[in-house]
């Protein structure tokens, strides 16, 4: 499998008037890819143009060798899908209604209730699997969609707010699930959520859309590596802090805020690691420094940043 294995070519999506996939374009790699944006962005509108749901106006999807929408038949049985909306059926017990996704998905009707069991299992439902869905929690009919994603053992699996409604302890859980699948079993995994911690736990790559369009994509790591120039320090000291944040701004730091408890600045990135001026000063004003600690950049802070200067915001 090429390391490209979905490349998304100016799809537009119209519905009416409005445009909601503005000639989006991104390259979606093997592994798990979290897909940001806002409210509104277009995430669900891709995915559903992916799966053939929705007709786009122009651009193509290359999902290995195969064109979508044109072959998004031949295709389908490779894509797990678990959407956003509630799919329970009253009075269905989870196995019944994870079984008849598999047969649905070509799996005959033994080996279909089997593989219900053991996705189940693996999520967490075995002794929840006779139970009828309507009497679920919501983070365990979460569980359950997924094990319908699951349950044909698909190439692609693509998670569309994976965790919503759930408690702390479920989302703990599936996000736990998700890493699983993705690091121990190697599956491609594609995570639609606008809950940027989830995707900083179990993802690998990034897409971030806004207004229809891609911002920015890239590996996780490098894109949170892409810090500013500047490092964000919080400081405290054996004394009067605001005698200390006169000595930091005198000596050039960029001194951002002054409490009674610590003292926030700025510093070049290049010092990031040498905090050895900030010593020499403290012994100079007759102060020990009791903490010096460097804001770590999250994966918030890189999507608001270029949520907020992108043009179309």
């Amino acid at each position: 499998m090429s390391e490209q294995f979905l490349i998304v070519d100016r799809v537009s999506k119209f519905f009416g008037k409005f445009l909601a996939l503005d000639e989006f374009s991104c390259e979606i790699p093997t592994g798990v890819t979290g897909l940001l944006g806002p409210n509104g962005a277009g995430k669900t509108t891709f995915i559903r143009a992916l799966l053939g749901i929705h007709p786009i106006k122009s651009g193509t999807m290359q999902f290995l060798d195969y064109t979508l929408p044109k072959d998004i038949l031949a295709v389908k049985d490779m894509i797990g899908y678990q959407p956003e909306v509630d799919t329970r059926l009253n009075k269905t017990t989870c196995a019944r209604y994870v079984t008849h996704n598999a047969r649905l998905a070509g799996l005959p009707h033994e080996s279909a209730k089997q593989r219900s069991f053991d996705v189940l299992h693996y999520c967490g439902l075995e002794e929840a699997r006779y139970r009828e869905m309507n009497t679920m929690s919501q983070g365990m009919l979460q569980k359950v969609k997924l094990a319908t994603a699951l349950v044909h053992d698909p190439l692609l699996l693509i998670l569309d707010e994976p965790t919503a409604g759930c408690d702390p302890e479920s989302r703990e859980q599936i996000l736990n699930l998700i890493f699983d699948l993705g690091k121990n079993y190697g599956k491609n995994i594609m995570i639609s959520t606008h809950l940027l911690p989830d995707i900083e736990k179990s993802a690998d790559y990034v897409v971030v859309m806004n207004l229809g369009q891609r911002i920015m994509q890239g590996g996780l790591k490098s894109i949170l590596a892409q810090s500013k120039e500047t490092v964000q320090l919080q400081i405290r000291v054996s004394g009067n802090h605001a005698k200390f944040a006169n000595a930091l701004e005198k000596a050039g730091y960029n001194v951002l805020e002054v409490g009674q408890v610590e003292i926030t600045c700025l510093i070049d990135g290049k010092m990031s690691q040498d905090y050895s001026e900030i010593f020499n000063l403290a012994k100079q004003a007759k102060m020990d420094v009791r903490m010096v600690t460097p804001y770590r950049q999250s994966l918030e802070d890189v999507f608001l940043e270029v949520v907020k200067t992108d043009p179309g915001a």
